[in-house]
């Protein structure tokens, strides 16, 4: 190694001798590549603006849902069967927490196989996995505390919840 350093010139010569101040020259050459601009990214195609396209862009950004808090009967009005962008919507609460499911208004919206419980808790409902009407709360009565669920009905009613934590938009 003497001899491959005898012929680099001195400040090589330098770092060549100690591994340390070698490691330290492409650390800092690391950090000067990095500051230095990237190549540039290749324009970007507009999406076209039809939904009926298979990539689309909306003519804007849909309005933001802003988070709150709901009382029974308030949520009661959103169950689908109003006409009306805001009065249209479907909302579905469990454990508390109210999710915009107007997306799958085929499943929870008038004549849809969950419709039941559309404006409504729907916790008691989907942990015993029943659609009678005497699972929903009445509107006057607090909130159902769900004390009498047995350890299968939380689990599957912890299910739903991950479901609909992960599908729809909460509220």
């Amino acid at each position: 190694m003497h001899s491959l350093t005898s012929l680099l010139p001195a400040p090589l010569a330098s770092l060549a001798a100690n591994p340390l101040n070698l490691f330290l020259v492409l650390v800092l050459v690391y950090l000067v590549l990095s500051l230095l601009p990237s190549t540039p990214l290749p324009p970007t195609h507009p999406l076209p603006s039809s939904p009926s396209s298979y990539n689309w862009r909306p003519a804007s950004h849909p309005p933001a849902l802003l988070w709150r808090q709901w009382t029974p009967a308030e949520l009661r009005g959103y169950d689908g069967t109003e006409q009306g962008e805001e009065r249209g919507r479907i909302l579905f609460a469990i454990r508390r927490k109210v999710y915009d499911v107007t997306t799958g208004r085929d499943f929870y919206g008038p004549g849809g196989p969950y419709a039941i419980f559309a404006g409504r808790d729907a916790s008691r409902g989907l942990a015993k996995q029943s659609f009678e009407p005497e699972m929903l709360s009445p509107l006057e009565e607090p909130i159902d505390a769900l004390e009498d669920l047995t350890q299968s009905e939380w689990d599957n009613l912890r299910d739903w919840e991950g479901h609909f934590n992960n599908k729809y938009i909460q509220c």
